[in-house]
Order: C-alpha cells, then sequence, then structure tokens
C-alpha cells in the first residue's frame, strides 16, 4: 500500500500504536508538542540529533526498513552513552517520498521501537511529511546525565590511557561485503558477522553509565578512531597511538589481506563502530575493566594522552603514517 493511502494522521497512529506505556504525567504523541516530567533531583537534559537520508547513509537494496530503524535507534543511543547517560524519550520526523509504502514505514518504526523499547525509551512525538524524492529519518534523543554530570568528549588529561571497547574496523568490512554485493542470505558466518556489524549495530549504553565516574573524558566512534580522537585532544595535547594494540576481529583482517588493504586502516578510519573511546586516569583501569568484564564488553588499551601536541601512529616502536584515503566517510 502506498503511503498517501494513510495520510498524516494515519502514519501518525500507526507510529503511536507501537509505543509502549509513558510513565505517570508524561504527554506523548497525539498533542501539539511532548511533555516530560522531570525525575527528582534532576541535573539537566541530554539531547542529541541524528539523520538517516537515503542514498546517503542507507541503501534499499542493502538493509530492510526493520535495519534502518534499529541503527537509526543505535546511531542516537550512542551518543547518550558516550556521555554516561540514560536515555528516556526519543522524538522523530520523517520525510516520506511518494512512492514510499506503508510496509517501509512500518519496517523502519518497528526496527526503531525495537531498538528503543529494549532501554524503556518511547517515541513521544515528531512529524512527518511527504513529497520528498528520497526518505529521510531525524531522530532527536533525550537522556539524563550520570549523577556525576555529563561526560564531555574533551577533558583528557597527559598521561591518561586511552582505551576502546569492543571491536573496530568491523563496520566498515561490512560495508565494503555490501557494496560488493554479498547479502545475508547468501553469506558465510565470518561475512554474517560482519554485514550486522554494519547494519545492525549495538550502543554501549551499560559500559557508558558504569565507567562515567572514572574516565577523564569519553565519546563514541562514529565518524572513525582518528577523527575521534583529534576531537578529544585540548590544544597542547598529543597521543601516541600503538596500531599494533587495536582491537581488529580475525574475519575484518582475513578480509583486508584480500584486498591487498591494512586492516589498520580501516580499523582508525572506517567509522561507524559505535564503540566508546575513553580517556582513563592509570589508577582508573582496573575499576572500567572490572565494569567491563562484568558487562563482558571486551576492553583494550590502544595508547595513552601525551603532551606532544600531535598524534603519533606507532608500529613495533616506530612513528608511521596512516592515510585514510578512500575509507574515511565525508558527511558532505
Amino acid at each position: 500500500m502506498r503511503i498517501g493511502a494513510l495520510g498524516e494522521l494515519g502514519v501518525i497512529r500507526l507510529i503511536e500504536a507501537m509505543q509502549g506505556p509513558l510513565p505517570p504525567g508524561a504527554i506523548g504523541i497525539g498533542d501539539d508538542a511532548a511533555f516530560w516530567p522531570a525525575p527528582p533531583g534532576a541535573l539537566g537534559w541530554l539531547i542529541s540529533q541524528d539523520m538517516l537520508v537515503e542514498s546517503q547513509h542507507f541503501r534499499w537494496d542493502w538493509a530492510t526498513p526493520e535495519e534502518v530503524g534499529w541503527k537509526a535507534a543505535q546511531v542516537n543511543l550512542s551518543d547518550i552513552a558516550a556521555m554516561g547517560g540514560e536515555p528516556f524519550a526519543v522524538l522523530t520526523s520523517l520525510a516520506i517520498p511518494a512512492h514510499g509504502t506503508v510496509e517501509q514505514v512500518r519496517g523502519l518504526y518497528s526496527g526503531l521501537t525495537r531498538a528503543l523499547s529494549a532501554h524503556g525509551v518511547p517515541i513521544i512525538g515528531g512529524d512527518t511529511v511527504g513529497g520528498s524524492d528520497r526518505l529521510v529519518l531525524d531522530v532527536t534523543i533525550l537522556g539524563k546525565p550520570s549523577p556525576c554530570g555529563p561526560v564531555r568528549r574533551q577533558g583528557a588529561r597527559v598521561g591518561d590511557r586511552l582505551v576502546v571497547s569492543g571491536w573496530l574496523g568491523s563496520s566498515y568490512a561490512g560495508y565494503l561485503l555490501l557494496s560488493e554485493g554479498v547479502r545475508t542470505a547468501s553469506a558465510t558466518p565470518s561475512e554474517q558477522y560482519l554485514l550486522e556489524a554494519h547494519l545492525m549495530p549495538q550502543a554501549r549504553l551499560s559500559l557508558g553509565r558504569m565507567v562515567a565516574e572514572h574516565v577523564s573524558a569519553m565519546t563514541d566512534i562514529s565518524d572513525g578512531l582518528a577523527r575521534e580522537i583529534f576531537a578529544m585532544l585540548l590544544p597542547g595535547q598529543g597521543a601516541d597511538i600503538h596500531l599494533d594494540q587495536l582491537p581488529i576481529r580475525p574475519e575484518v583482517r582475513v578480509l583486508a589481506e584480500r584486498h591487498g588493504a591494512d586492516a589498520a586502516v580501516w580499523a582508525v578510519w572506517g567509522g561507524e563502530d559505535y564503540e566508546l573511546l575513553m580517556a582513563v586516569p592509570p589508577e582508573a583501569l582496573p575499576v572500567i575493566s572490572q565494569e567491563a568484564r562484568r558487562l563482558q564488553v571486551p576492553l583494550t588499551e590502544v595508547g595513552a594522552v601525551t603532551g606532544s601536541g600531535e598524534v603519533r601512529w606507532m608500529s613495533r616502536g616506530r612513528a608511521v603514517r596512516i592515510e585514510g584515503d578512500g575509507v574515511k566517510f565525508e558527511h558532505f
């Protein structure tokens, strides 16, 4: 069924029917604006917004509507995780092409709702519009900071250890497989892992909350490790990053070798891994390592913050160059 047959009210009702109950006093979809009562002792709100644009961030021949919706949720949840916060509500805006279908919208919001509901987060409002030439899904997420306050991207101190969660380069490897025509239905188990890393990322919300009071700075790895490190450092600061220590899955190394590429380049520049990069005081390393083990999330120390004013990429004790040409993603 074409989406135009439902009309705006029908689309809103479709989305509303997927949402769970709201807390007492809250007002969600259906009024002029949403209302969310402030919890006792609230320090303020965390607010983040991300947009997924058809052909720019996803393709229908690569991903199902459910996968696109899931990823849209995780991208925003990851921003809250990076500040050590806890999400509580989401607003969405959807621009629907004339050729869009009810099945696409239902699938998008099924994926969104499934990802958000796992954390008790409802969609409480937004907007819909038709007539664009490609689908655009915009998500605004609201969260509350940890009791110690929001963790900032900058704030690292010289001597802090740089630690990442999970694995790097897997999402780029999945993207590469998709661009070569590999699909889930025909993929090997190794390929399926890589496809899922790109299409179905998982924000590190629990880890972000657990380490918030122990880290000097934190950010999520959305635009690639290199860019996140540069963004984390204050003027005059630098970092030494040990490429030999980067957490890279064997499946990624095998695929990179097959392409005559360096898996470390994919890990440094590939992006969209949605892991956490943390600046950790040395004395706090045992604490966050213990928390990560409890959550069954791998943690890897990849370097340290220095006062050199430059980022050095180290391999076997020597500084090397590592370029991202053809790998790093540009938003424009």
